[in-house]
């Protein structure tokens, strides 16, 4: 019963405006701890999200090092396998070379020995 004839009589004059705005600061001042609360909420969870992107972005990391350094080894497997490769079609390039040089000589002691024979043959 107090409180409602406290509601029905309130101050007037500068007294009146004094408590409304003691009532309206008290009441913003309950929002804006409210509101920081909630801001604290969000700061907090931002930061367990950054540090969940970094371990996700860590773990990414490390897959593609890994990945990377597999690729290069098998490269470094592949690139002395085509050394060694290179290497044997080389050696067989250089003795059919020289079994060309040799057939070739080959061919022209042949047309010597025709034309000896054919000489031969032409005298008798």
């Amino acid at each position: 019963m107090a409180d409602v004839m406290s509601m029905s009589r309130k101050p007037t004059g500068m007294k009146g405006k004094v408590h409304d705005l003691a009532t309206t600061l008290q009441s913003q001042n309950e929002a804006l701890g409210v509101e920081k609360g909630h801001v604290h909420s969000i700061k907090a969870g931002n930061t367990n999200s950054s540090s969940g992107m970094q371990s996700q972005l860590n773990d990414v990391k490390r897959y593609f090092g890994a990945d990377i350094q597999r690729m290069m080894q098998e490269f470094e497997v592949q690139s002395k396998l085509q050394e060694s490769e290179n290497v044997r079609l080389q050696q067989q390039v250089t003795q059919l070379k020289g079994e060309k040089t040799s057939v070739h000589q080959q061919i022209i002691a042949l047309q010597r020995r025709i034309e000896e024979l054919e000489e031969e043959l032409g005298h008798e």
